[in-house]
């Protein structure tokens, strides 16, 4: 079975573990999205229960991550067809650490080390500091998130060539006042932000700027010292706290490529008159045909090598494919829409039950990219 490793980057407080069991929550039923979420260790499933509980009852919010934790949350995603037969399409495995660890430590060589595995890194920035940036007040919290959690999150980024999403947290205490257009330029006017997002636009490496709230607006309002009081009665509704989940395959897949083009431009400037199977066979990727896909997969990484029928799926909504990336729209919704209703009916196997999900994932991208425009930063 395929296995994504995601690995989340956030300093205390930013609500790393919240959301980890917020998108369970979410995703633990199949509903509007066709698939769901499993966690088969018991153990751990009663723990993101038990936080999530937390959140929704009682005054208290739940404590963070033991400094010495690395805690290893793995997601089965599935997929139930109308006969009530249920098949896993793929698993994601979340790595869920101590803030500290990310800000307080120059040589970590375990955290290293799981930076270094990872498919994706997902940077949690906190809504409260960056609602605080934004309303440019001079305090501590702005001074901790210049000089402090956002360096540091950069620095281990810069260890690796993976997809970056730059999840902001409690989005539902910005959302009445800032647009994530204002957050994204901003963000940008940091000179070593800026300086990240110029280098993977180079290597065109996805980024995104994706706004979640593990709790949603109308639940908890927040007090003059920082923290958040639940209000009595209120129901959390989580807002797109699937979306970075959904992002990383199509995203994934847009990186591994342009690994692979680069290395045929590199071939290519040091043996021109030299042919060779690699540059020989990559010569024709990004031709855009099914044969050039298939060929590039004789190169990816093994969570990365699919059926062709869905390689081809994934490469069209990254520009690999014959039409490259459809402009957002209500058409291409009504489409993506049709596609996935399509796919459920075909689930019979892990394969299937994994072209179906990326149909979800299609669904959920686009309506990020509809509602969220600025999303994907890409520097003009």
């Amino acid at each position: 079975m395929k296995t994504y490793k995601i690995i989340t980057l956030g300093a205390s407080g930013a609500g790393k573990t919240v959301f980890l069991a917020s998108m369970f929550k979410a995703l633990s039923i199949q509903g509007d999205y066709t698939f769901f979420l499993e966690v088969e260790d018991q153990t751990k499933r009663k723990r993101l229960n038990a936080t999530y509980t937390q959140v929704i009852t009682g005054d208290n919010w739940p404590q963070g991550t033991k400094y010495s934790d690395v805690s290893e949350w793995t997601f089965n995603c599935r997929v139930k067809i109308p006969t009530l037969e249920t098949y896993t399409a793929c698993q994601f495995t979340y790595f869920d650490y101590a803030g500290g660890r990310l800000t307080d430590s120059e040589d970590d060589v375990e955290f290293a080390n799981i930076v270094q595995q990872s498919s994706t890194i997902l940077g949690l920035l906190d809504g409260h500091k960056i609602y605080s940036l934004m309303k440019d007040n001079n305090d501590l919290a702005v001074d901790i998130f210049l000089n402090k959690d956002l360096p540091n999150i950069l620095k281990w980024m810069h260890m690796s060539k993976v997809p970056i999403h730059f999840v902001i947290s409690k989005w539902d205490l910005i959302e009445d006042e800032f647009s994530l257009t204002q957050i994204r330029e901003r963000l940008l006017k940091i000179p070593q932000f800026e300086k990240l997002i110029h280098l993977r636009n180079q290597a065109n490496s996805p980024v995104r700027l994706i706004p979640v709230s593990s709790i949603g607006s109308g639940f908890a309002i927040p007090q003059p010292d920082g923290s958040m009081k639940k209000i009595s009665g209120a129901v959390p509704q989580p807002f797109q706290v699937e979306v970075p989940l959904a992002c990383v395959l199509p995203d994934g897949l847009q990186a591994r490529l342009s690994e692979l083009k680069e290395k045929q431009e590199e071939i290519g400037k040091t043996a021109k008159n030299k042919p060779n199977i690699f540059s020989s066979v990559l010569g024709i990727v990004g031709k855009a045909t099914q044969i050039s896909i298939a060929v590039a997969a004789w190169f990816l990484p093994p969570e990365f090598q699919f059926e062709q029928a869905l390689l081809y799926k994934l490469s069209e909504g990254i520009g690999f494919g014959l039409e490259g990336r459809e402009k957002t729209s209500i058409e291409r919704e009504e489409k993506l829409n049709q596609e996935r209703n399509a796919s459920l009916k075909l689930v019979k196997d892990e394969e299937t039950a994994l072209m179906h999900a990326v149909d979800n994932f299609a669904v959920i991208q686009n309506n990020l990219e509809r509602f969220f425009p600025d999303s994907e930063l890409i520097l003009t």
